[in-house]
């Protein structure tokens, strides 16, 4: 009888210690995320409280439960993420951050991701699931946010970091963009229109720092959005001997971190190979720049007619008018 009791006794740490490793996945429902939690032996709504995080009182009323109930072995329960959800920042000095991951599903893109939980920024995402491409394949457990838990509380504070880390987007793609071409089409363009400009970007000194300098000097300095964008001289390359597709439509604006410093800009359409870079023109001012296709522009009510969407850094530097929801746009790209 002895043995059976210890053997028990140690199944029931395996689990609980299974459980723990267990990569925290999320689920939505009706607006509201979650985790989920199958109990174990000895656990009571105060110790789960503890381990996610929570007040008790939240946690059942979250279940729809009374605390006064027992729990039972086996039994699930939600584990909302509200106060305990965080994406960005650092925690105090008794608190870590606990990996939350998405499955990704058939014909699911980054934006639409980031759309499902809290409009996290697409940059944010590449940036802490290490994401070179646009794509994403089937079936990939993707970091979406994180648990903040208490070190001194939660045994899955084991696997939590100090600090959410911020966005690397831009040093990955500045050290694959060659030198050369970014100077060149920036320097004849600023010659024939703003010398003024041309003397700050074409004649200092060619490093890799002042190569990713250039689009944010003309941005800041040109003003007048024509052309403006980091990845102008990649439309250029891209544009070399195809056949330019030009077409009018209706477009709108999403929101991302990126663009507001360093010019780059990006794009959501539908049909366009990710990484095309398109040409956008607002038709009410001619304004123009240059951005780069994640994705598809998700399905819903509010995208229908849609031909584009644009960061909204990208939107700020075409003067589009905040309070209307769209805008006309002219395209040109290679298709």
């Amino acid at each position: 009888m002895k043995q059976l009791l210890c053997f028990l006794l140690a199944l029931m740490a395996y689990f609980s210690s299974f459980s723990q490793n267990t990569p925290l996945m999320i689920h939505s429902e009706g607006g509201k995320l979650f985790l989920t939690h199958s109990v174990t032996a000895k656990e009571n709504w105060y110790s789960i409280g503890r381990l996610y995080n929570l007040p008790p009182k939240e946690l059942s009323a979250f279940n729809g439960l009374s605390l006064e109930k027992g729990l039972s072995i086996g039994q699930s329960l939600k584990i909302p993420l509200t106060s305990n959800f965080a994406q960005r920042g650092s925690g105090g000095s008794d608190e870590v951050f606990v990996p939350v991951y998405h499955t990704v599903k058939e014909k699911e893109g980054l934006y639409r991701i980031s759309q499902q939980y809290d409009k996290v920024a697409v940059e944010d995402l590449r940036a802490w699931n290490n994401l070179k491409a646009n794509d994403i394949p089937k079936g990939m457990n993707m970091v979406v946010g994180y648990l903040k838990v208490k070190k001194d509380q939660s045994s899955l504070a084991s696997s939590g970091i100090a600090r959410i880390g911020s966005p690397v987007v831009a040093k990955t793609e500045t050290t694959t963009t060659p030198q050369k071409p970014v100077q060149e089409p920036v320097a004849k363009k600023d010659d024939a229109t703003k010398p003024a400009v041309t003397t700050s970007a074409a004649t200092s000194n060619p490093s890799p720092t002042n190569t990713e300098a250039k689009p944010q000097t003309v941005a800041a300095t040109e003003g007048n959005g024509d052309g403006i964008g980091y990845f102008r001289d990649l439309y250029t390359q891209q544009s070399s001997g195809a056949k330019l597709k030009s077409e009018n439509g209706q477009a709108a604006v999403f929101k991302s971190t990126s663009g507001w410093n360093d010019g780059k800009y990006y794009a959501l359409m539908t049909n366009i190979p990710p990484g095309t870079v398109v040409k956008v023109t607002n038709t009410l001012n001619n304004r123009s720049i240059y951005a780069k296709v994640l994705g598809e522009i998700p399905s819903g009510r509010e995208s229908e007619g849609l031909l584009i969407r644009v960061s909204n850094a990208a939107a700020a530097e075409l003067k589009v008018n905040e309070k209307e929801p769209r805008f006309i746009a002219e395209l040109s790209y290679v298709k």
